[in-house]
């Protein structure tokens, strides 16, 4: 160590040590960028890397040495061999070339053994270029020195790529640290290993010869390195920008440029982590309330033009603190930090505003409003998670009670929508179990009393919950369009149930709105008929006005196929819509069935009664047998029959079972019927 440290001080010029010197780190730094460069690039892209970066860090190492041997001083003539000079600097290209590109692979090792091929072609280059400095002397050398110098050269250069291929935080410092340091060691460790024993006294070049070389050496290895250090720099802060250009397109909504929803949460997130210097916190979720009709009437470019307008006014509103982004549809969410509460109301009425504000377009006007729900931070919830559930259930109330005012997040008031939610994935899962079964409630003849067919109702039994009323998981199941399957499954089971019964009453089944208009029906009735072998006559199909005035060509050209392969059709719940004569006139129904909330009232209202005798009356004459729901009193029964309706349905002759009621059972009620005058005397 010592000798190496004597001969660098007693045997060089250190103006030129210095510049060989800067040289080498300079040249590390650009040669540890370009292999960045190497290691983010693939395909043809990582080959040119690699040959650039071997041109760069050979010239480097190989001025460094140029630099270094003109800082050399003998007293023998010395000349240099061009050919074996330039051979040299060919040669640490050529051997850097293959050690960078195993040194790029992302196995653990690859760098080392990339950095010893390195070093390997560092020690080529140096003892190449030894032989093309020629001495007029006699030339030993110390082999102890030459292998220690080979060994340092491998050695460091394996840990600076092995370094740099890390994880480390400061790997870019000590690879430039150690790759210098592997120049510097072969360069210098190998001179000490060369003695001269001069035989002639003078000089082959001129000290000023030797300081203009070693001058001209650097400048234009400072232009060749610095060229490829400016290409990567180039490369990378290109590469940069375009990574967030993709990330402002992957976090921005594409439409109307506002953040989306994994931008939205993101942020959420951090600014649970940083408070950003207000104390409060609040996250809001919003629906626009007549968007639909703005599509459906103007078309989808109308609809985005009104988005893209509404998100203009949103941007120019939005003050310190705030962020607005769009999940989805016609869905937006804001999340605001402040100070005091009025800042909050201040920036709801705000928002509030902007949907309020008419939209003028030069093909349409529009007025839209927002269902707004408000979520608050610690109050309401500890993460992003919480809130963002919770604003999304203060939005649905708001919602279901078309309220334009902003609904703030309540446990108590909002634990019906959770529990209708929850409801929801519960039915799913009965729904894949086959959890559900039917019940019949019997239909029998007034005149009669003879049972002229029942009734299929849905049941469901929760593991929880216990018997879940239809009333409570029917309207859920419209809403979150598991009513179809729901229904087919019905149809299929009332099929299969009737086909098995000793008697031959006819099932009645009830269609929903959403499934009349599945263009699926007419073959799912004629799959179930054909592999329940239920007869289509022993069929009858049950729907609401609602169903029909939806689509009303469409509904009707299905009523029409489905009555033409023999199955019969009710009118249900008649007298509670609006367009119910329109609707009779439409299509010739089998039966009519009278709401139960007339036939609850008849016994102490008169305007009932007239209503139903209207009814009974127009069924009559359209030939439309009136059925009667909901009788469950003997009075009722008898005011129903004087009025004319032929058939009865209720809890006085049977409730909805497993079991299939008793006919005798039937008919001794309807047939013992009190007579309405004489009920009335009695009373």
């Amino acid at each position: 160590m010592i000798d190496v440290v004597l001969c660098t001080v007693q045997q060089h010029d250190l103006r030129l040590v210095g510049m060989a010197l800067l040289i080498c780190l300079t040249g590390s730094i650009a040669t540890v960028q370009l292999f960045n460069r190497v290691r983010a690039s693939f395909s043809y892209r990582r080959f040119g890397w690699i040959a650039l970066t071997s041109v760069g860090a050979g010239t480097m190492v190989w001025a460094t040495h140029f630099v270094a041997m003109m800082a050399f001083r003998t007293t023998a003539p010395v000349i240099l061999d061009p050919i074996l000079t330039l051979s040299s600097l060919l040669a640490v290209i050529g051997i850097a070339m293959p050690g960078l590109a195993l040194a790029a692979h992302r196995r653990r090792w690859a760098g080392a053994l990339g950095g010893a091929v390195i070093g390997l072609g560092i020690t080529v280059m140096h003892y190449i270029g030894m032989s093309a400095y020629r001495v007029d002397g006699i030339v030993t050398w110390n082999w102890n020195y030459v292998a220690a110098s080979a060994l340092l050269s491998s050695g460091l250069a394996a840990l600076s790529f092995h370094v740099l291929t890390g994880r480390s935080a400061w790997r870019n410092a000590n690879a430039v640290s150690l790759l210098s340091a592997a120049v510097a060691a072969l360069h210098f460790t190998g001179m000490t290993a060369m003695s001269i024993t001069v035989l002639k006294l003078g000089h082959g070049l001129s000290d000023l010869t030797m300081v203009t070389l070693a001058t001209t050496t650097t400048v234009a290895t400072g232009i060749i390195v610095g060229c490829a250090a400016i290409s990567a720099l180039i490369d990378g802060h290109t590469q940069s920008e375009t990574y967030r250009r993709l990330r402002y397109l992957a976090m921005h909504d594409s439409l109307t440029d506002l953040p989306n929803r994994m931008c939205f949460i993101e942020e959420l997130e951090r600014r649970f982590l940083i408070k950003d210097g207000y104390p409060c916190m609040a996250v809001i979720m919003m629906d626009l309330s007549r968007f639909k009709v703005v599509n459906d009437t103007y078309g989808h470019q109308a609809g985005d033009q009104l988005l893209v307008a509404l998100s203009t006014r949103m941007t120019a509103m939005v003050k310190p603190g705030e962020c607005i982004a769009r999940l989805g549809g016609d869905e937006f969410s804001a999340v605001i930090s402040y100070n005091e509460p009025v800042d909050l109301e201040d920036f709801l009425a705000r928002l509030t505003a902007v949907c309020s504000a008419p939209f003028l377009f030069d093909r349409f006007t529009a007025s839209i409003g927002a269902n707004i729900g408000v979520a608050l931070a610690i109050h309401d919830g500890f993460d992003a998670d919480a809130l963002l559930a919770k604003a999304d259930l203060a939005m649905y109330r708001a919602k279901s009670i078309h309220s334009n005012e902003p609904c703030f997040y309540d446990s108590e008031m909002d634990d019906a929508v959770r529990e209708g939610r929850e409801l929801v994935v519960d039915l799913r899962t009965a729904l894949d179990e086959g959890a559900f079964e039917l019940h019949y409630q019997v239909q029998a003849s007034v005149t009669t009393g003879e049972i002229c067919g029942y009734e299929a109702l849905i049941r469901w039994h929760h593991p929880v919950r216990g018997m879940v009323p239809p009333a409570s998981f029917i309207p859920l199941a419209e809403k979150s369009g598991d009513i179809v399957p729901l229904s087919i499954w019905i149809l299929r089971q009332a099929c299969f149930e009737a086909a098995l019964w000793t008697n031959r009453h006819p099932v009645s089944v009830n269609l929903s709105p959403m499934h009349l208009a599945d263009p699926r029906l007419i073959e799912t009735v004629r799959s179930a008929l054909s592999d329940s072998g239920l007869p289509p006559e022993r069929l009858l199909l049950e729907l609401t006005e609602s169903a029909i005035i939806h689509d009303r060509r469409f509904a009707l050209e299905q009523l029409k196929a489905l009555k033409a392969m023999g199955i019969a059709i009710a009118l249900d719940d008649f007298g509670v819509g609006y367009s119910s004569l329109d609707v009779l006139r439409s299509f010739p129904f089998d039966r009519i069935k009278l709401d139960a909330s007339f036939v609850s009232e008849i016994e102490h209202d008169e305007q009932a009664v007239s209503i139903l005798r209207s009814v009974a009356a127009l069924g009559a004459t359209l030939n439309m047998p009136v059925l009667a729901e909901g009788v469950e009193e003997p009075a009722q029964l008898s005011i129903v029959a004087r009025e004319g309706c032929t058939a009865i349905q209720g809890y006085l002759i049977g409730r909805p079972s497993r079991r299939l009621t008793d006919p005798d059972h039937v008919r001794r009620i309807v047939t013992l019927r009190p007579h309405p005058v004489e009920r009335e005397a009695v009373a």
